[in-house]
């Protein structure tokens, strides 16, 4: 970018140019040089355009990525760098000819573009207010085509997209004012995001973190709402909380976001832990083991507080459990009952 910011204009500059071109210049870029480059695609975007819904939508989907001149050079190079450095009021300002072009890029099929397109439109998420996303429809105008990057699970080359997609529409949806939508689309996530990848992508180690993230801020936004989907998502974290690490630091991270995610969901749900109490249990103590034994205290400090957690929840249907364990093997499970 130096090079363009460098020689966009003639103006006497005394320190950093780049700042003066994205102070000053703003509307000349976006209407001289990025705006030409994109408008085709506007033309003919189904949403941008306002056109009604193509009969044959995949010879309309390559209508759209036929001759895109935008691809040429540096333009989504100085897109990104223009979404990233302006201002939250030069932004509202030219917002109208700044999310044509970034939902362009978010629809286009090649991944590291939509992974381009996704961190652009966080940063316009977060410059933004919540009065102001949701006076423009930001939800409902990015909401499908982020969505459908949490999906991009087949690829190990897709894992950046998902990384960045997940943190992105949390954040979108937090600014939707109507709680009743909002509440919707967090369970859509959960359900249609997360477990729904979890099935497809869940022994993909490089996936697995990215699904678990998001789970202990679904929760607390949805409360009890999330009690009917215990029956996917508690196996979903024992199992992910007792993978064998075996010095694996990857899948040691799997464990603790597994844990951490467990003590939230349990809180949350907790009238209905009993009922898999014994799922819970087997993971605890078989986790527990090898944690105690490698002397990691982070984790071990992380298991006692899902234990008391979940035995707040068991209310003393745990204890018959706890009792076998203690039997079966006192010195090793005494510290995680103390």
């Amino acid at each position: 970018m130096q090079a363009f910011t460098d020689t966009y204009c003639t103006c006497p500059v005394e320190g950093d140019r780049s700042k003066h071109v994205i102070e000053t210049h703003v509307k000349d870029i976006l209407v001289n040089t990025l705006q030409p480059v994109f408008q085709k695609q506007t033309q003919i975007h189904p949403t941008l355009s306002r056109r009604p819904e193509p009969k044959y939508r995949a010879a309309h989907e390559s209508e759209l990525h036929e001759n895109q001149q935008w691809k040429a050079e540096n333009y989504v190079d100085i897109m990104y760098w223009l979404v990233k450095e302006i201002s939250s009021n030069d932004l509202k300002e030219n917002l109208y000819l700044i999310l044509p072009p970034v939902l362009i890029i978010l629809d286009d099929y090649d991944i590291e573009y939509k992974e381009e397109a996704v961190k652009m439109v966080h940063y316009i998420v977060k410059k933004l207010d919540s009065e102001q996303t949701s006076r423009m429809g930001l939800d409902d105008l990015f909401f499908e085509s982020l969505f459908s990057c949490l999906l991009r699970l087949s690829q190990d080359r897709e894992e950046p997209l998902v990384k960045v997609a997940y943190p992105c529409i949390l954040d979108l949806i937090a600014y939707v004012k109507d709680q009743h939508k909002r509440s919707d689309l967090y369970e859509r996530i959960l359900k249609d995001g997360i477990i729904t990848g979890y099935l497809y992508a869940g022994q993909k180690i490089l996936f697995l973190p990215i699904l678990l993230r998001p789970i202990p801020s679904l929760y607390n936004q949805m409360g009890p709402i999330g009690v009917q989907y215990l029956k996917a998502i508690i196996p979903m974290l024992c199992d992910s909380m007792s993978m064998i690490p075996s010095n694996n630091k990857a899948i040691q991270g799997i464990n603790l976001a597994a844990a951490e995610s467990l003590i939230v969901v349990i809180k949350k749900c907790w009238p209905r832990i009993p009922e898999y109490k014994g799922l819970i249990m087997k993971s605890i103590a078989k986790t527990w083991v090898y944690y105690y034994k490698s002397n990691d205290k982070k984790m071990c400090d992380t298991l006692k507080q899902v234990y008391k957690v979940f035995e707040a929840a068991c209310q003393g249907q745990e204890k018959m459990d706890k009792e076998a364990l203690l039997d079966y093997n006192t010195q090793v499970y005494e510290a995680l009952f103390s």
